[in-house]
């Protein structure tokens, strides 16, 4: 393999801008590190309109009749969330020799994380609470990665934190952003990652192939697009495990006479006995309007403000895999589907307390496909992979048995490996310049 010149070659190569990319970009650039990120999508001001989400909005079959929703954008796919900001499964990762509470407690100074005030809280939202809780639910505010004081209004798509922000912090810290690059494979030599191939996109002149070079590679494509990269580069063991979607559905029911304003969904909830966790889905217009007419219901456009909805997520047990030829296959369980079941009775009586006389349940969607590696099998304490220098850090690692919405997780991971990484960097230097002061002196 032919190497370039010491000057082309990158301190770390990041394969992806979403969360855990941009914050590992973020981190390492104001260090002063030489990096490198790779990106599918664009670089581009995120906006919530129609063309802005269909122009980069992805998706993945993961189960029959399921496809997952992935973001191709600098910034990856928080420019589409909900912005809930679970706890990070502390233990779960302790439990592998994965320390992150000094990152969470960082994280938790840097980001804009809180609950949702009262007063900011739409009519939808409040209905659904009032009626939540004389059902007896434990119905719950949640926090948010949501700067309240943006807002204007109960809803501001500006006001919600996205990775993008991490990614221009990187670019002016001197990091290099290389867009519509299609990572193929992994370069390696004598079982050591030495750089990437990937497809750069032309629109004029088609893609062209390329390769970049780091001291060391850090694979952050997210949950679905790292095990496809493994493959391809000889890891035959990424996703034999199989993986999780949390299969959900959404009620929705119309209430006569409600006056609903635009607003944040997922800002209250709670979790059922048996694990099975019920949402606000009170979406903005935007997203409801698209939702109608995927649902074939477009005559309830004109009504948005007079309906409330419940989004279910149910646990499945981890199965699937993926194929040789890069598709992704499972099979949801049986339990899961009948915690599913009869969790919509439980939200239907919700939304019919609050006053709805008409509703009606979506077709099935995943909540997100996760743990496609094995935290304990296919990454040491260090999240690197049996291959030296090969570091993983995204979606992939997230353990079944610690099911949260991934952005405050991701971003803490990152922030450990991104110590873990400049403590080994320090260390070498270190060890490097006292050899240099023995040459010295015994000169």
């Amino acid at each position: 393999m032919t190497r370039p010149a010491d000057g082309d070659v990158y301190d770390y190569l990041i394969i992806g801008t979403g969360s855990a990319g941009a914050t590992l970009a973020r981190e390492l650039s104001a260090r002063g590190r030489r990096v490198l990120m790779l990106e599918r999508g664009e670089h581009r001001a995120l906006k919530e309109t129609l063309w802005e989400s269909v122009s980069i909005l992805n998706e993945v079959k993961v189960a029959p009749k399921l496809k997952d929703p992935r973001v191709f954008a600098a910034g990856g796919s928080t420019a589409m969330y909900l912005a809930v900001a679970d706890d990070p499964p502390v233990e779960a990762f302790r439990a592998v020799g994965i320390d992150i509470r000094p990152d969470y407690a960082a994280a938790q100074q840097e980001l804009p994380l809180a609950v949702t005030p009262d007063d900011m809280l739409s009519p939808q939202a409040l209905r659904l609470r009032d009626s939540a809780i004389g059902q007896g639910l434990a119905w719950t505010k949640n926090r948010m990665l949501i700067d309240h004081e943006r807002c204007r209004g109960a809803y501001d798509y500006a006001a919600k934190w996205k990775a993008l922000a991490f990614v221009e912090d990187a670019i002016r810290s001197g990091a290099r952003l290389q867009c519509e690059a299609i990572v193929e494979r992994i370069l390696t030599e004598n079982g050591t990652a030495v750089g990437v191939e990937c497809r750069i996109a032309n629109p004029s002149f088609g893609s062209r192939t390329e390769r970049f070079y780091a001291s060391k590679v850090l694979l952050c494509a997210g949950s679905l697009a790292t095990p496809v990269i493994l493959r391809k580069s000889g890891f035959d063991e990424a996703a034999s495990g199989g993986y999780y979607i949390d299969p959900s559905i959404a009620v929705i029911g119309s209430v006569p006479g409600l006056r609903g304003t635009n607003c944040f969904a997922g800002t209250m909830g709670t979790t059922l006995d048996d694990g099975t966790r019920l949402l606000d889905a009170n979406v903005h217009k935007f997203y409801f309007n698209m939702g109608m007419v995927q649902s074939l219901r477009p005559w309830r456009i004109r009504d948005y403000g007079q309906h409330v909805a419940i989004m279910i997520k149910a646990h499945d047990a981890v199965g699937g895999g993926l194929s040789a030829d890069g598709r992704y296959h499972k099979d949801i369980d049986a339990q899961a589907l009948e915690r599913l079941q009869n969790s919509i009775e439980v939200a239907k009586r919700v939304i019919a307390a609050a006053g709805s006389r008409s509703m009606f349940t979506t077709t099935l969607m995943t909540g997100g496909a996760f743990g496609t590696l094995n935290l304990a099998r296919d990454v040491d304490a260090g999240l690197q992979t049996r291959v030296r220098n090969l570091h993983v850090c995204d979606g992939s690692l997230i353990p079944a048995d610690a099911r949260v919405a991934p952005t405050l997780t991701l971003v803490c991971l990152a922030k450990y490996l991104a110590r873990h990484l400049l403590r080994e960097a320090d260390a070498v230097e270190t060890a490097s310049e006292h050899s240099s002061q023995r040459v010295a002196l015994a000169g």
